[in-house]
């Protein structure tokens, strides 16, 4: 995992166990007093992923133009960022925003 994130790789695993457990990003921030918005990140990965979340990847994949338009149109069009980044193996539904 990227060194950016505001969460220590403890405060990490306990959010990813929280999950597991059937707690939303909401409660889980609460339960361990940390930032909401590291939280919701780190559920919307922990969404596409599960426990895998945790896990860094190698390298950035590179996208082109073409295809991010594909997705951000399917978003428009109603389709939910967690599904399209599920289909695509994106790293987080957060990518799509940022498209």
């Amino acid at each position: 995992m990227a060194g950016r994130s505001s969460l220590s790789v403890e405060q990490r695993a306990a959010a990813i166990g929280l999950f597991d457990d059937g707690w939303a990003d909401r409660a889980v921030a609460t339960r361990l007093g940390v930032s909401r918005p590291a939280v919701a990140r780190l559920y919307g990965r922990w969404r596409v992923r599960g426990g895998a979340a945790l896990v860094s990847k190698p390298s950035r994949r590179v996208f082109t133009v073409e295809f991010k338009l594909e997705v951000v149109r399917r978003f428009l069009a109603g389709e939910t960022k967690t599904d399209l980044a599920c289909e695509f193996d994106l790293s987080s539904p957060k990518l799509i925003e940022t498209w």
